[in-house]
């Protein structure tokens, strides 16, 4: 997945490219793999993950990693051939999510790209994904994220990069994911089962009977699983 998302990039010789929402920096480090001459820039929100990102990317000059909200950041219009956001546009609220994009669009030079992997719902699966993220920020203390993310449709998704004014609006790639709960216990829940046993018990009772069948939903008493729909998007200004 990672090597689709480079290949979607398609990193070249000194092209600026902007990793927003960056986390640690892991597709970054995957395209300098691929293009060791790449002119990265990284953004994110969190100093911890930005102070990851420059362990993992010794080579990126120091001045390379901003921390900031990507709305609040200042960077000069038309500057960056390529702009990437992976798993991102969710974390923000949903009016916010059509600011993000604008401000793509101002920041990329003519013909320049946006690539973006994210969660792709539906009007069938959106309410109870969003109801299960919620209900584990909520267990494991995250309020602000429970606030701030939106789980957009597809449909959603379109309206914001057309409102956007992107054009050419390309699906690269489908994967299909695995929500796993107690996937979650160790990096979220604080490894408390009872926490585990508390998200579990709220998807069993939240779960449309009708959707089980179709996501593949499985109940392993201390693991419930069920699969959603991650796609990579290139749009191009």
């Amino acid at each position: 997945d990672e090597e689709a998302m480079v290949k979607a990039i398609d990193p070249k010789p000194n092209e600026k490219i902007l990793d927003a929402f960056c986390g640690y920096g892991a597709i970054s480090k995957n395209c300098l793999l691929k293009e060791s001459k790449a002119d990265l820039w990284l953004n994110d929100e969190s100093e911890v993950q930005i102070q990851r990102a420059k362990e993992n990317l010794p080579n990126v000059p120091a001045n390379h990693f901003i921390v900031g909200h990507f709305q609040d950041v200042s960077f000069p219009n038309e500057c960056f051939d390529k702009v990437v956001i992976k798993m991102g546009l969710h974390e923000v609220q949903k009016k916010e999510q059509v600011k993000v994009a604008q401000k793509v669009f101002q920041i990329l030079k003519p013909n320049g790209k946006l690539i973006i992997w994210d969660i792709m719902l539906n009007n069938e699966n959106q309410t109870i994904f969003q109801d299960i993220i919620r209900k584990k920020d909520e267990l494991a203390g995250f309020e602000m994220l429970t606030k701030e993310r939106y789980f957009f449709r597809e449909d959603e998704f379109f309206e914001t990069m057309k409102e956007a004014k992107f054009s050419g609006i390309k699906e690269v790639y489908t994967i299909n994911y695995t929500f796993s709960s107690r996937k979650r216990l160790e990096s979220e829940l604080h490894n408390d089962t009872k926490l585990l046993d508390k998200l579990n018990e709220f998807i069993r009772n939240k779960f449309p009977e009708k959707l089980r069948k179709q996501l593949k939903y499985e109940d392993l008493k201390d693991d419930i699983q069920f699969n959603i729909i991650k796609k990579i998007y290139v749009m191009t200004k």
